[in-house]
């Protein structure tokens, strides 16, 4: 037992980090060996999640940094040719924390702007999806609400979401088609205030 945890610290990549911790700690539970190994084995095993952890937190953080930079351009040229709503495929993964980070681009950059991003847990896999929104007052007024608009979005694909009229996001569990998530997130926005998408 202790020489696998020990192969498990010497490895490279993080995924086989993970699925060997995962394995390691069910074994070790399952183990009939003394406590203090047990202990000490448990310890070392909880550093290597730990590791894992804070890896994953990390490539989140420059996958949304790319993923911001894209939204601003696209923010820019919607309001440049006077869109009043925008609907984009975002990469950062089904984290509800960046999916905020992203709406507060939108609100600093393009305020008059609603903006949907749609973004799945592993880009192409057709599983997990997040949809979030925000809308501005004064298209509230007219007769978009970002609640609304997610939970339409997604009842697509058998997805369930809330919020405030002024921001929202929801998850569906599964997604084959994030294009056609996308077109009914257009779709509504549209027919809600006859937006110029």
């Amino acid at each position: 037992m202790e020489s696998l945890v020990a192969e498990a610290e010497a490895t490279e990549t993080i995924e086989v980090i993970e699925s060997k911790s995962v394995e390691l700690r069910k074994s070790l539970d399952a183990a009939y060996i003394s406590a203090s190994l047990k202990t000490n084995l448990r310890d070392r095993i909880e550093a290597l999640q730990k590791k894992v952890t804070q890896a994953k937190k990390a490539a989140l953080a420059a996958r949304v940094d790319i993923v911001l930079n894209g939204v601003r351009e696209k923010a820019k040229e919607a309001v440049e040719a006077n869109k009043q709503v925008l609907v984009l495929n975002v990469d950062i993964g089904a984290e509800s924390k960046a999916s905020q980070t992203v709406m507060n681009v939108i609100k600093d950059i393009a305020p008059d702007l609603a903006f949907m991003g749609i973004s799945e847990e592993e880009m192409g896999s057709g599983g997990k999806v997040l949809c979030f929104t925000v809308v501005p007052p004064a298209l509230n007024d007219q007769g978009l609400k970002a609640d609304e608009w997610v939970r339409e979005t997604l009842v697509s694909v058998g997805g369930r979401g809330g919020g405030k009229p002024g921001n929202a996001q929801g998850q569906a569990k599964n997604c084959d088609d994030v294009d056609a998530l996308i077109a009914c997130g257009t779709e509504f926005a549209e027919k809600s205030v006859g937006a110029t998408v």
